[in-house]
C-alpha cells in the first residue's frame, strides 16, 4: 500500500514546547564539532551545547536554530544539553508572540 503525502507541501503542526522550570531558550551560533555547538543563552551567557545520542540521527540542528537547552548540574554556567528545536514556522510563532528575548531574535 502506498503511503499519503501532503499535498500543499506545508511541514507538520506540532504542538507548541515550551521552556520548563529548569530549561530555557538558546539560539545556536557555531559548530565545534563532535555534536557539540556553541550556543548563546536566554540568560546571556554562551554555553557548550551537547546533542545527546538520541537526537543525533532525528534531530539535526544548524546555526541560527532557536533550541531549548538544559543546563548541566555541575558546570551549570559552562555546559549543557539539546532538549527540544523548534521548526521555521514554530521560531515564527515565538517571534510573533513575543516569547523569546528581544536580542536573541536574528
Amino acid at each position: 500500500m502506498k503511503s499519503k503525502k501532503s499535498q500543499t507541501g506545508t511541514p507538520p503542526i506540532r504542538a507548541k514546547r515550551l521552556p520548563r522550570h529548569d530549561e530555557q531558550y538558546a539560539i545556536i551560533r557555531e559548530a565545534v564539532g563532535g555534536s557539540r555547538f556553541m550556543v548563546l543563552c536566554a540568560d546571556g551567557k554562551t554555553r557548550l551545547m551537547r546533542v545527546g545520542g538520541k537526537f543525533k540521527k532525528r534531530m539535526w540542528v544548524r546555526i541560527h536554530d532557536i533550541v531549548i537547552i538544559s543546563p548541566w548540574v555541575v558546570q551549570t554556567h559552562y555546559k549543557c544539553d539539546l532538549v527540544y528545536r523548534y521548526l521555521p514556522p514554530e521560531k515564527n510563532w515565538l517571534i510573533r508572540n513575543n516569547k523569546i528575548p528581544e536580542e536573541m531574535i536574528i
